[in-house]
């Protein structure tokens, strides 16, 4: 996957599901007219483990997204990377350090949101 397209725009839509999450950027063309592209992302224990919760993908929230397009020329793809207004990156499919905390200007190894599949322990 070495072909990506950008665009700086607004987040519409955001879907925290598994096993891959979803989300959609309007943004305006070459010509000016409004256009948005839906791609697939990681799912959320990928995400989580980049310090990322569903909480922190506020729509209206001004982004630039790379992503690797359909290899079919159908619209959307497979996100590259999602520069949020914070200025964190969520990185696509195995694009990120596997480790907690990887994320620049995320949380420390350790903190944050847990994987998932993690629960706390059992009281009582």
């Amino acid at each position: 996957m070495e072909v990506t397209q950008t665009v700086s725009g607004t987040l519409k839509e955001f879907d925290w599901i598994a096993p891959h999450a979803k989300l959609t950027v309007t943004y305006l063309d070459d010509q000016g007219r409004a256009q948005e592209v839906s791609v697939a992302t990681g799912s959320p224990v990928v995400m989580s483990r980049q310090g990322f919760n569903a909480n922190d993908f506020l729509l209206g929230s001004k982004v630039t997204m790379s992503w690797h397009p359909n290899r079919d020329g159908a619209p959307g793809g497979e996100l590259a990377e999602l520069k949020m207004e914070d200025g964190r990156v969520l990185h696509g499919h195995g694009g990120f350090p596997l480790f907690p905390g990887g994320n620049p200007g995320g949380p420390p190894a350790g903190e944050g949101t847990p994987n998932v599949s993690e629960k706390p322990p059992a009281t009582g």
